[in-house]
C-alpha cells in the first residue's frame, strides 16, 4: 500500500482557506483518493501540511483495520509520500514543540504510528508527485498528461 499526500495552502482567495489531497495504491492500482477544502484556516504551510498527513494516516489506518477484518494480512507498514521535507523529518522526532493544539495532536498521530512501523514518511520530488493534481491547478499540459497517465497506467485500452 502506498499514499501520496499534499496540501495547497491557503489557496482560497476569498478565505484562504488550504486544499487537502491524496491518493491511496493498492497493490499498484489507484483505490481511494481525496481533494478537500479544509474548514478551518492554518496559520503556516507547515501546519497544513500537517493535517493533510493526518488527514491521510486516518484513512490508512482504517483501510488496514477493514483489510485485517477481511481476512487479508496487513503485515508491511505503508509508505506515504510527501514533499514536504520539515514535516517529514519532524514526523520521527519524539520531541518537537507545537503553539497550535491541533498541530500536535495531528503531529503525535502520525508519529506514534511511524514509530511502530504501520506506516512510514517518505520525500518525493514535486516534479514527480502525483498528489499535486488533486491540490493545485495544473496550467501544464504534459504535467498534468504525466500525472493522469500516472494514476491510470494499469487500464489497458483495446
Amino acid at each position: 500500500m502506498r499514499a501520496y499526500v499534499d496540501f495547497d495552502h491557503a489557496c482560497d482567495s476569498t478565505t484562504r482557506r488550504s486544499r487537502t489531497g491524496f491518493i491511496i495504491y493498492l497493490n499498484s492500482a489507484p483505490m481511494y483518493y481525496l481533494s478537500k477544502k479544509r474548514t478551518s484556516n492554518e496559520t503556516s504551510s507547515f501546519s497544513s501540511e500537517l493535517i493533510a498527513m493526518k488527514a491521510c494516516c486516518e484513512y490508512i489506518r482504517g483501510l488496514r483495520y477493514k483489510l485485517r477484518m477481511m481476512g487479508i494480512p496487513v503485515d508491511l507498514p505503508t509508505y506515504v509520500y510527501g514533499d514536504n521535507q520539515s514535516v517529514l523529518t519532524n514526523s520521527s522526532l519524539p520531541y518537537s514543540v507545537f503553539k497550535k493544539k491541533s498541530s500536535s495532536i495531528a503531529y503525535h498521530f502520525v508519529r506514534e504510528k511511524v514509530a511502530k512501523c504501520q506506516w512510514l514518511v517518505t520525500y518525493i520530488s514535486t516534479n514527480d508527485y502525483v498528489a499535486d493534481l488533486f491540490t493545485k491547478p495544473l496550467t501544464s499540459v504534459e504535467k498534468r498528461r504525466k500525472f493522469v497517465s500516472m494514476i491510470i497506467h494499469h487500464i489497458y485500452f483495446i
